[in-house]
């Protein structure tokens, strides 16, 4: 079975009275948030709130970004949407998101924290806000 593009093995089969049940692993965590781009615009030292919540890569890739203002609007709101979702306590540094393609990719670099979960982030913007969407699952 495929779910959210990843396809999924069974949780727990169980049978009873000659009907098998299959239980799939569902989402553990919703997340959402909506950042107003004129208010990171108006922030004095970007880069300082940046490194507060980026890993050191994606300070790389902001620094290369053709627009530095979308694109700390649109990562603190997919960072923001990740944390909420998750069913633990999470940090900005504990993980990253990336770019993979045209996809944002979430990356744990604490797997103590995140053994056993997996995230799916989406990120989107206008001229006047970005927002960020995850969902954690199961393995």
């Amino acid at each position: 079975m495929k779910r959210f593009g990843i396809r999924l093995a069974p949780r727990k089969i169980t049978a009873h009275n000659d009907v098998m049940e299959l239980t799939y692993p569902g989402p553990v965590g919703i997340g959402v948030d909506i950042v107003e781009i004129k208010r990171v615009r108006s922030i004095r030292f970007l880069r300082r709130f940046a490194e507060y919540f980026l890993t050191p890569r994606e300070i790389g890739f902001f620094e290369r970004a053709s627009d530095p203002v979308e694109f700390i609007a649109s990562r603190f709101a997919a960072k923001e949407a990740t944390i909420k979702a998750f069913p633990g306590f999470l940090k900005p540094h504990d993980f990253e998101i990336v770019k993979e393609g045209k996809k944002p990719v979430v990356h744990f670099l604490a797997p103590e924290r995140a053994d056993g979960y997996c995230a799916l982030a989406s990120i989107s913007h206008s001229t006047d806000y970005a927002v960020g969407y995850a969902i954690i699952t199961e393995k």
